[in-house]
């Protein structure tokens, strides 16, 4: 078997899961800034289907403030960590898109980020 992925999605099996949170890392910016992965170190925009969709950056703290483990371990963070396990990711990228799909502030069954 083969495992094909292009920026972050899964295209060769299911897609429901953050790899980010399932392999225990997280990103640092070049200031310092900490996010549970590399995309949302920044707000961007990407298209999906054809279609805009704009990402807002997610900051847990800085390592110029705090020490990185202490960030690891602050309870916000680990619940947010605890709540991208348990969550069932709606399958985006194999769908046609709608307009809940244009930004990454809530998922298709209302779920805000």
């Amino acid at each position: 078997g083969f495992n094909v992925s292009l920026a972050g999605a899964r295209w060769s099996g299911a897609n429901d899961v953050c790899d980010y949170i399932e392999s225990g890392s997280l990103s640092v910016g070049w200031n310092g800034d900490v996010s549970p992965c590399w995309p949302l170190l920044h707000n961007h925009d990407s298209f999906l289907h054809g279609k805009p969709h704009t990402s807002f950056r997610h900051i847990v703290g800085n390592v110029r403030e705090r020490s990185l483990l202490d960030l690891w371990g602050d309870p916000e963070y680990v619940a947010y960590r605890e709540r991208v396990q348990s969550f069932a990711f709606p399958p985006c990228t194999f769908c046609g898109g709608c307009d809940v799909s244009d930004a990454n502030l809530e998922d298709c069954i209302g779920n805000e980020a």
